[in-house]
């Protein structure tokens, strides 16, 4: 079997995980293509049920028949560890050296300070001896000085060890914080696709393979860079995109995309069943079926007769296994065909060989073709003895997740192997081709029909056959982690979740250049695309509710793609100024867009009620409300300023009530709201344009008639 490297050379990210491409290039060898290859290094997160594989360039005739999953250990000699690894080995022995001299050095500290004269205690009836003063003090001398000399390499010591002690975690946390595509042990487990191809002739030439996958784990939230001068007049609108990925593949040079849809939503073509009027008739039989032809087994009498001829195959190599403790028990009766069950370190499946693709596989895994050197590493990598417990813990989440996905696109019905299907019953399950397997000839039960194919037992196979007990913690780690959202950093402010700003449509973002996404759990923002938009700044105040004077801008989408809610940071000149959520814009939809408080545009709003009596007979009340405002424009441009007052409205029905408009100047109109906002009964806007240091009296009046003999709910005043 042929190893073929292969490239990440696309990402699709969607709602809730990525679908990656990988091309390889394919050549003939001797002169002949292969018919089997293998594609190696796939990311454990791989989805089982997902794989793809399509020819993009090759010779006629060259096609893709089969492809299988399965499990890839990959061994790195010593000198090929990541840098990290090696630097924090050596920022440990530095540590541990340091330590020892620094323990050394306290040694001979407290060993000199033990030294010093001593003076004996002169017996009964004995005269005092006499002491040399000049001793006493040449001893003091040298201690003085070998003290300090030792307190001097104490303090460097020291100093160095604290410096060694900071180098060492530092090199820890790089390795914590870096990518978990390369953090893990010397023996990496990793996912690998078996390709089946039609056999040809003689060709010339290369062909070039594209594997597709999909995985879990990959998530993105949109997000917009506004750039506008200071004078508001124009500016760009950046997309970019916050993507968090933690699928144990690092995405580096890739054509990245994303999509709105999510990604394991069944995509078939809706059956639409015709309504008829009439005598009720049996449903029609569903085309794509066809029950097996008559003398099947009759086919498999020179296999069953070949077969009883054969010899017993040799017995597995003793590194294989570990055997069994002598019992004195009975022994276990016989499995049943395509049961399983644990001996010794690692579970034995009893189910029938794998087909012709998937057997050079197995036996590469077992040692067929691999050096002494990858054996040894191999029985070193080994768990302790209470792993297998563990193993059949992973295999059996592992198992049951698989059969819960149902298979990527694939058949939803997943069937136990160890029972024989006596009767099929026609259902979705058996129309999706891609889905089915041809038994094999050593199941009498099922060869020569389709059947559901269980995706998860070539890789239990192929798992049992690399024995490998210590990646499949972190293999389980990593698929469990990319399903959970609480361990999730929080998402950037003001974000939103692309299925629920296009919860009725699905779409696809393709980034302009090539990106790089690590795979460490955080979110990394990128540059999408520049979307053409019409920028209108607008100067918006309110003076009834608040007198100052707000900035807008009205965003008017001038692309063929909408835009999806997301938050938006403004820039002015070269300061950045704020972060402001955008709503949804269609294609051709305009929404505004707030921008703060300008400070240099000033308004003042003055009010005066009066009250009199009307009407012929003095039977109704006139209430007259005057309001004059009052702006000036302190910037050193000319500016447009829209401001809104509010006119009482009449309710429905509602006939002794009447409200005339009097004397406005200069005329104002009634606004007509974006799409979205929601308008607002009684209101009117003025626009005037100011010059620099320019000031502009408003002024409006309206009457409010009522009977004499009522009085409006809260107070006759209304302004």
């Amino acid at each position: 079997m042929l190893v073929v490297p292969s490239v990440l050379d696309a990402v699709t990210v969607h709602a809730d995980g990525a679908l990656c491409t990988r091309v390889a290039t394919l050549s003939p060898e001797n002169g002949r293509w292969p018919t089997q290859v293998r594609i190696q290094g796939l990311p454990p997160g791989l989805t089982p049920g997902s794989l793809r594989a399509s020819l993009l360039q090759g010779p006629p005739g060259l096609t893709v028949r089969d492809i299988r999953t399965g499990f890839d250990v990959q061994l790195p000699p010593e000198v090929d560890l990541p840098a990290e690894h090696r630097a924090l080995e050596e920022a440990q022995e530095a540590l541990a050296r340091l330590t020892t001299e620094t323990e050394q050095v306290q040694k001979e500290f407290e060993a000199l300070r033990k030294l010093g004269p001593s003076f004996l205690k002169p017996k009964a009836g004995e005269a005092p001896r006499e002491a040399s003063p000049t001793a006493v003090l040449a001893l003091g001398a040298f201690l003085d000085t070998e003290l300090a000399a030792l307190h001097v390499r104490k303090l460097e010591l020291e100093r160095r060890q604290r410096d060694a002690w900071a180098e060492v975690e530092l090199r820890r946390r790089r390795i914590q914080e870096g990518s978990s595509a390369v953090r893990g042990q010397r023996a990496v487990l990793y996912r690998a696709a078996t390709l089946t191809l039609s056999e040809l002739g003689s060709v010339e030439g290369t062909a070039r393979l594209a594997l597709e996958y999909a995985v879990k784990g990959a998530r993105w939230l949109p997000g917009y860079e506004l750039r506008m001068p200071r004078s508001l007049d124009g500016g760009t609108l950046r997309m970019r995109a916050s993507l968090l990925q933690h699928t144990g593949e690092d995405w580096t040079g890739v054509k990245l995309s994303l999509s709105t849809a999510e990604l394991h939503r069944r995509a078939d073509v809706p059956e639409l069943k015709a309504l008829r009027i009439g005598r009720r008739q049996p449903p029609p039989a569903r085309s794509g079926w066809r029950e097996p032809p008559p003398g099947l087994d009759e086919l498999f009498a020179g296999y069953d007769a070949a077969s009883s001829r054969a010899p017993l195959p040799p017995p597995p190599p003793k590194a294989q296994a570990k055997p069994e403790p002598p019992s004195v028990s009975a022994p276990p009766p016989a499995p049943r065909p395509g049961s399983s069950r644990s001996t010794g370190a690692f579970p034995v499946v009893s189910a029938p060989p794998p087909p012709p693709a998937a057997a050079p596989m197995r036996s590469m895994a077992r040692g067929g073709g691999e050096s002494l050197r990858k054996k040894r590493v191999a029985k070193e990598v080994m768990a302790e003895p209470e792993a297998p417990a563990e193993m059949d813990d992973a295999l059996m989440d592992m198992s049951e997740e698989e059969s819960s996905l149902g298979g990527f696109g694939g058949a939803a019905l997943q069937q136990d192997e160890a029972e024989p299907l006596a009767g099929l019953e026609l259902g979705g399950g058996l129309l999706d081709y891609g889905a089915l397997e041809l038994g094999a000839a050593d199941q009498p039960s099922r060869r020569g029909k389709l059947q559901p194919q269980p995706t998860h037992t070539q890789e239990l196979l192929a798992l049992t056959a690399l024995h490998i007990q210590v990646d499949i913690a972190a293999l389980l780690l990593v698929r469990q982690r990319s399903g959970e959202a609480g361990a999730l950093p929080p998402p950037p402010p003001w974000t939103v979740p692309p299925r629920e700003s296009s919860p009725h449509f699905d779409y696809r973002y393709d980034v302009e250049a090539r990106m790089d996404v690590p795979s460490d759990g955080h979110w990394h923002t990128v540059s999408v695309f520049s979307a053409p938009v019409g920028l209108t700044a607008e100067y918006l105040c309110v003076p009834s509710v608040e007198p100052r004077v707000f900035r807008s801008v009205k965003v008017e989408n001038r692309t063929p793609h909408a835009l999806l809610a997301g938050p938006v940071d403004v820039t002015l000149g070269d300061e950045f100024l704020m972060s402001s959520p955008l709503p949804t814009l269609a294609p051709g939809a305009t929404q505004r867009l707030g921008l703060g408080v300008e400070e240099s545009l000033k308004v003042s709003r003055n009010t005066r009620f009066d009250e009199a009596s009307g009407g012929v007979f003095g039977g109704a009340t006139v209430l007259t409300h005057r309001v004059s405002l009052e702006v000036a424009n302190r910037l050193g441009r000319p500016v447009t300023v829209e401001l809104r007052e509010r006119v009482p409205v009449v309710p429905p029905g509602e006939k002794d009530i009447k409200v005339e408009e009097a004397e406005v100047k200069p005329p104002w109109r009634a606004p007509t709201p974006l799409p979205g906002e929601v308008p607002v009964e009684g209101e009117r806007a003025w626009r005037v344009t100011l010059q620099p240091g320019e000031k502009q009296t408003l002024d409006a009046s309206w009457n409010v008639k009522i009977p004499s003999s009522k009085m409006l709910q809260g107070g006759n005043r209304r302004t």
